[in-house]
């Protein structure tokens, strides 16, 4: 039985940030969205084999694995393999819990919609170009909402323990994230922090759209958030039409 740690989080969170903390360390595994299709491939169709898959690109060479999760990316994973994926991990292994949160939704918000249309998830850019749209970022920020609810009921239900953070917490000082997950995986606690290669997006664009969400919201509510959007014209759309299946509204 090997030790391992998930992340439950949802997308801008700061989990690619501290992630690449305890990735630095060489022992406290590889932490990436191991359940993303695009980062794990099309090959795994069995729960077997998604399991290798993953614990291959998730360990560290000291055995231990990491990985981060977003509830759209267990669903995936349970329609792909027809399985519970953090459940089946739990069982073989010793498998640890971390909660991450973003107190600032709006922010959050936002830099989850520039991103999802940009395509640019990482400090080399933040998504330029990409246009304003409030039912966009309405949309984003419930998504957002949901995501954690999402957690917290899962965990809740599954009557498992988890550690629980908040990203601007760690902004001054991640050492208590870092502590944490070397305490689940059972290795040491390095003596000093690596320093990330992630920088912070926010930038004056996100400051202006904050300041004409509000008012925008205060002056027509949110009630664009809960119309039925377009259906997105993706590949997984263009399959489950070969398929003959329900399409997916899902924008992010």
């Amino acid at each position: 039985m090997v030790k391992g740690v998930a992340v439950l989080t949802e997308a801008r969170s700061g989990s690619s940030w501290l992630a690449s903390l305890t990735n630095a360390t060489g022992l406290m595994g590889h932490s990436r969205e191991w359940l993303k299709p695009s980062h794990i491939g099309s090959g795994p169709r069995s729960y077997d084999a998604l399991e290798e898959t993953v614990l291959r690109k998730a360990s560290t060479e000291n055995g231990c694995f990491a990985l981060k999760v977003f509830p759209r990316q267990l669903a995936w994973s349970k329609g792909r393999c027809g399985k519970d994926f953090l459940l089946e991990m739990r069982k073989q292994h010793d498998l640890g819990f971390i909660t991450l949160e973003r107190r600032d939704r709006l922010r959050q918000a936002i830099s989850f919609y520039r991103a999802s249309v940009s395509n640019t998830w990482t400090s080399g850019g933040a998504g330029p170009g990409v246009e304003y749209s409030f039912a966009g970022i309405s949309r984003a920020f419930f998504q957002i909402e949901q995501s954690y609810a999402f957690w917290r009921a899962y965990l809740d239900l599954s009557q498992w323990p988890s550690r629980h953070f908040v990203y601007e917490d760690l902004l001054a000082d991640p050492q208590p994230y870092v502590e944490a997950v070397a305490e689940l995986l059972g290795v040491p606690v390095p003596a000093y922090v690596p320093v990330s290669g992630f920088a912070v997006q926010r930038d004056e664009l996100t400051e202006d759209w904050v300041a004409r969400f509000r008012q925008t919201s205060a002056e027509r509510g949110a009630i664009e958030a809960i119309e039925e959007p377009p259906v997105p014209r993706t590949l997984q759309n263009f399959a489950r039409i070969a398929l003959k299946r329900p399409l997916s509204r899902r924008q992010f």
